[in-house]
C-alpha cells in the first residue's frame, strides 16, 4: 500500500463540479472581455484581497512561506507581499484574456519591448538567438512568454504543461498559452515529446519553480531552505550542452506594457557522475531563477508549496529500513 502523501492522487472531480467551476469561470472571463482594462485589474484585485483574507489554504499560508523563506523578516512585509503576490497572479490572468483586444501586429513594439542589456539583446534578436533549454517559473506573466518569445525570435517552443484540475478550464487556457509558435503537450506524456522537440531544433521550456517528487525531482537549496527541483533541465544540459537561460516577461505598469529581461545559467563542467552533476546543475539554474525573484518579488506566486523543511513534513525524511 502507498503511503506517500506525495504520491497520491487527487480525486477526480464529478461532472457537476466539473460544470459549476466551468461555468464561473466563462462568466468571470466574459466579465474581463467586456470590461475596460483598469476597471478588469480592479475587479480581479478584489478577489485577490477576498482570497488574501479568507483562503487559509492561499491567503493565510503564504505570508508563513514568505516569512520562512527569509526574504522579508517582518509579518507586516509578508503580508503586503502575500498579497501583491495574489494582485499579480490575478493580473496573469486578466492579461491573458486581453491581450488579443489590446496588442496586434501594429501596436505590438509600444506594448513589448526587450531589455537594454547585452544577454537579453543576443537571446531575443532573431539574427543571434540561440537554441535554449528556457527553464523558467511562476514568474512575471509566464502566460504570455511563451508564445511572445517565439513570436520575437521567430523560433519555435515546446513546452510541458501540467493539466489542471478542470479540463474545460484546461482547454481554454491551452488554446491561450499556445499562440504563435509555442506549443505545449501534458507532462502525462513524459519527457519523449520534449526530447523530439530539441532535436528539432526547438526551444524546449520546462517550468522548475515548483515541488518535484523523485524521480523527477533532485535536492537543491532555495532562499537557503532545501527544496526539490525538476531534474530534466538538467539531464537534457549534460546530453546536448544546449545553454539553460530564462527569458521572462515583466509588467511594467497597469497599462499593458511589459518588458523581456533575460537571465542565462553559468556555463558548468561536467565532472562525469552523473547524478552529482545532475544535482549541481539543477542547483545553477534554482539559484537564477532565485535571483530574478529577488530583483521582481512581487511579480512571482509564492504560494507554493515549495521548501522540503517547511509544511511538508519532518526533514531530513527518515532512513528507511534496512
Amino acid at each position: 500500500m502507498n503511503t506517500n502523501p506525495e504520491k497520491k492522487r487527487k480525486k477526480k472531480k464529478s461532472a457537476l463540479a466539473v460544470n459549476a467551476e466551468y461555468a464561473l469561470f466563462v462568466f468571470v472571463t466574459t466579465l474581463v472581455r467586456v470590461l475596460p482594462l483598469h476597471a478588469a485589474y480592479a475587479v480581479l484585485d478584489f478577489i485577490a484581497w477576498c482570497v488574501r483574507h479568507f483562503s487559509s489554504r492561499h491567503g493565510t499560508r503564504t505570508p508563513e512561506r514568505i516569512l520562512h523563506s527569509g526574504f522579508v523578516k517582518t509579518k507586516a512585509e509578508a503580508n503586503r507581499l502575500a498579497l501583491e503576490s495574489l494582485k499579480h497572479f490575478a493580473r496573469v490572468y486578466v492579461e491573458m484574456v486581453k491581450f488579443d483586444q489590446i496588442v496586434n501586429e501594429d501596436n505590438f513594439s509600444e506594448h513589448i519591448r526587450i531589455a537594454d542589456d547585452p544577454l537579453t539583446r543576443e537571446f531575443m534578436d532573431p539574427a543571434t538567438a540561440p537554441q535554449i533549454i528556457l527553464t523558467t517559473g511562476h514568474f512575471g506573466n509566464w502566460e504570455l512568454a511563451g508564445g511572445l518569445h517565439s513570436y520575437i525570435t521567430k523560433q519555435r517552443m515546446m513546452s510541458i504543461m501540467r493539466p489542471m484540475d478542470n479540463p474545460k478550464i484546461n482547454r481554454y487556457v491551452y488554446a491561450r498559452r499556445c499562440r504563435y509558435l509555442h506549443r505545449s503537450f501534458s507532462k502525462d506524456l513524459g519527457v519523449r515529446p520534449l526530447i523530439q522537440a530539441h532535436k528539432a531544433g526547438e526551444n524546449v521550456t520546462i517550468v522548475s519553480d515548483q515541488h518535484a517528487v523523485p524521480p523527477e525531482g533532485v535536492e537543491v537549496t532555495f532562499f537557503g531552505h532545501p527544496a526539490m527541483a525538476q531534474k530534466t533541465p538538467a539531464w537534457l544540459y549534460l546530453r546536448t550542452h544546449t545553454p539553460i537561460a530564462m527569458p521572462y516577461l515583466i509588467r511594467d505598469d497597469d497599462d499593458f506594457h511589459f518588458t523581456f529581461h533575460c537571465a542565462k545559467m553559468p556555463d558548468y563542467q561536467p565532472t562525469g557522475c552523473m547524478e552529482a552533476d545532475i544535482r549541481a546543475v539543477a542547483q545553477l539554474y534554482t539559484d537564477m531563477i532565485e535571483a530574478q525573484i529577488r530583483r521582481f518579488p512581487e511579480q512571482w506566486l509564492w504560494t507554493h508549496r515549495r521548501w522540503l523543511d517547511f509544511e511538508r513534513g519532518p526533514y531530513p525524511p527518515p532512513k528507511s529500513a534496512s
